[in-house]
């Protein structure tokens, strides 16, 4: 998949290389549409080698992510990245202890590369949709998953 004209262009302007595509980064980064401008919180067991390809790739935005549990953290980010997961359950709950990070209508892509049956990506699929995310139809055809984070009920602010 080649790169959008924005992303192409947004690394134009940034100075920054055209990495390549071939890469399982690379096609995240593709569907969530992400540019060096976005904020990416990357979470699971190779978050590690994601945020050092991220860097690598001109992204400055970057953070891991494990648990959301600041509030100053909630929905600042608008990707969130899960890699290196091997069963739907393990990240279907990453993507749930982390999602109040990601704003509404943010994007949350699944490495599901090492989930080998597609009743495997489905489960995840089904999991993600219980947690408040909306998954494309089909979704679960590839080795990686894009899904949106739903938008929810308006926070309620305290008022000095």
């Amino acid at each position: 998949m080649k790169p959008s004209p924005w992303n192409r262009a947004a690394l134009f302007f940034l100075g920054l290389p055209e990495a390549a595509d071939d890469e399982p980064l690379d096609r995240m980064l593709g569907l969530a549409e992400a540019t060096p401008l976005c904020a990416i919180s990357v979470a699971g067991p190779e978050a590690g080698d994601a945020i050092s390809g991220l860097w690598r790739r001109g992204y400055q935005r970057v953070e891991a992510a494990r648990r959301a549990t600041c509030p100053s953290a909630d929905e600042r980010c608008d990707v969130l990245l899960v890699v290196g997961c091997e069963h739907a359950e393990s990240a279907a709950a990453l993507a749930a202890n982390t999602a109040a990070m990601l704003r509404p209508g943010g994007a949350l892509v699944v490495d599901a590369s090492r989930m080998v049956s597609a009743d495997a990506r489905r489960t995840l699929c089904r999991l993600l949709d219980g947690y408040g995310f909306a998954c494309a139809e089909g979704a679960h055809l590839g080795a990686e998953i894009k899904a949106e984070r739903r938008p929810t009920a308006p926070r309620l602010r305290v008022v000095d």
